[in-house]
């Protein structure tokens, strides 16, 4: 028996991170001063959620956004359409927060603030977690547990879902897995200014290595894809055009598109 829907095979969560102004400033903070770096950001919620959300519209799937409570707050009205077409919002810090050796009550904080902003746009506390920067902290699970998330997607150690522990005991806290290898900045993100990274990859590339670690995860079965698509790398029009074809593949052999919400819920109920 899998431990997906039907048994499908696999679990395909399809997840944006929508960190605007915010993916340069915490690179460096001279970018302040860089308003052709700025835009930049700015890219992703003036263009690149608009064609992500008619993209997925027209597929009939939904996904989970990741929005730092700045940039909701910034672009407010781009969270509120996210949320009514029917897609999830979820934690990712207030201003993207990287620093590590914060103390749980400064963390804590943090969340209680950029909780209450998606609140206000979806009229619940989020339930999900990815760590801006992939930044942990020892803390961080029993943190989560307390606060009562059910989902985590921070953690690169295998390629399915798993249960968090706390204390030795397995606690209903869901680990959907990510690595670089789904994050599309490892193949778009270019930028001059320090700290520098030069090469640019097409879409096709990009596709390709996706293709094949789906068609082989498929395969062993009982696994889970979630990705990091950030609107202003993936908005542009032929990155969304590519990453469509992409969904229609793997729609076209039966995999389970779900809002990461939804999938630890089956995943706890049926698994748990």
């Amino acid at each position: 028996m899998g431990i997906w829907p039907d048994n499908k095979r696999i679990a395909i969560l399809l997840a944006f991170d929508l960190d605007a102004e915010l993916l340069w400033l915490c690179r460096d903070k001279e970018n302040i001063n860089h308003p052709v770096n700025l835009s930049r950001g700015a890219y992703g919620p003036k263009q690149g959620v608009p064609r992500i959300l008619d993209m997925l519209d027209t597929h009939e799937v939904k996904g989970t956004f990741y929005i730092p409570g700045w940039v909701i707050e910034r672009y407010e009205h781009v969270a509120r359409e996210i949320h009514a077409r029917g897609h999830e919002i979820a934690f990712h810090g207030y201003m993207h927060e990287e620093k590590y050796g914060v103390s749980y009550e400064e963390a804590d904080a943090v969340m209680e603030k950029s909780e209450m902003i998606i609140s206000s746009i979806t009229g619940k506390k989020p339930i999900g977690f990815r760590a801006p920067g992939g930044v942990i902290h020892p803390f961080t699970v029993e943190m989560l547990y307390k606060r009562g998330y059910l989902y985590t997607s921070s953690w690169r150690d295998r390629d399915w879902p798993f249960f968090h522990e706390l204390q030795g005991e397995r606690i209903p806290l869901v680990g959907f897995p990510q690595d670089s290898i789904f994050d599309d900045t490892a193949y778009f993100f270019v930028t001059t200014s320090p700290p520098i990274r030069e090469g640019l990859k097409s879409a096709r590339d990009m596709i390709e290595v996706w293709k094949d670690e789906f068609d082989g995860l498929a395969a062993e079965g009982d696994k889970a894809m979630s990705f990091v698509i950030h609107p202003q790398a993936s908005g542009r029009v032929s990155r969304i055009n590519a990453i469509s074809e992409f969904i229609g593949y793997m729609k076209s052999r039966g995999a389970w598109f779900a809002r990461s919400d939804e999938a630890a819920r089956y995943f706890i109920a049926h698994n748990g």
